[in-house]
């Protein structure tokens, strides 16, 4: 019962003094606020120097099918998705490089500021040791924190059919690994790449497209039978094909896939 008491006694003192601190904290925080003459200047600065912003490209996916989430890499998501975002992606670069450059004069700037324990009104009744401290603190809350490095984070997993996930990989890349894939993608005539390995991602990617679900939609669609030799066969015997194929500009959508079956499949190749 003692130590019961003991311990609420020790409990409310521990709150009354955290409340004191606060309360003091918040004094001289405002005084700050009001008085200091470098974090004056240092708002002064802040007013006229303009960081550029950068959206968030980090991406996941979650794939049903085994062996597409073992052959589909990180880096073949990044360059599939880059396709459609590469000027995006090329411009927030850009942006990120300059800030880089005007960081480096905000700094200069900053480091000029030599009014650090100046205020406009007296601190008679204020701890000067304490104050001087707290000043640094707040006037580091108060600089601005640009953007200065560029990241894409690619997150891929595995679920079972109900979509339990049980496997996931993921890599982060950076401004001087994603440059030289645009590059890549770039290097291309008309609608094809003319790297190979370039082009070799994209189709992963766009195979892997047809989850399990959208496999058995097709073939229920289909009435498990090839649409060119109308065979009816087990599902294991039957394969996805698409009637425009990946390598010729294909795109992995309902209305371009097809039931096949393994022999029409094979036969059929990338003919279209």
């Amino acid at each position: 019962m003692i130590f019961l008491i003991v311990s609420c006694i020790a409990l409310v003192i521990s709150l009354i003094l955290y409340i004191i601190f606060k309360l003091r904290n918040k004094k001289y925080k405002d005084f700050i606020l009001k008085n200091s003459l470098a974090l004056k200047q240092l708002l002064e600065i802040n007013e006229k120097q303009h960081f550029y912003g950068c959206n968030n490209y980090d991406d996941s996916h979650i794939y049903d099918n085994s062996v597409f989430y073992k052959n589909i890499s990180c880096e073949d998501y990044l360059i599939y998705q880059l396709q459609f975002k590469k000027y995006e992606v090329s411009k927030d670069i850009r942006n990120i490089d300059n800030n880089i450059v005007l960081y480096e004069v905000y700094c200069k700037e900053i480091d000029a500021i030599d009014s650090f324990g100046n205020f406009n009104n007296s601190t008679e009744k204020l701890n000067l040791k304490y104050l001087s401290s707290l000043e640094k603190k707040v006037f580091n809350q108060y600089k601005l924190k640009p953007i200065l490095h560029f990241y894409i984070t690619i997150t891929l997993y595995c679920s079972k059919i109900n979509g339990q996930i049980y496997a996931s990989k993921q890599q982060t890349f950076d401004s001087e690994k994603i440059l030289p894939l645009i590059r890549r993608l770039n290097n291309k005539n008309g609608n094809f790449y003319n790297d190979k390995d370039i082009w070799d991602s994209l189709c992963r990617v766009e195979r892997g497209k047809v989850s399990n679900k959208m496999r058995f939609s097709i073939y229920k669609r289909d009435g498990y039978r090839c649409r060119i030799c109308g065979r009816s066969e087990r599902s294991d015997y039957l394969e996805i094909d698409h009637i425009k194929p990946i390598a010729k500009g294909g795109k992995t959508t309902y209305d371009n896939l097809q039931t096949l079956c393994r022999r029409c499949n094979k036969e059929k190749g990338d003919t279209y």
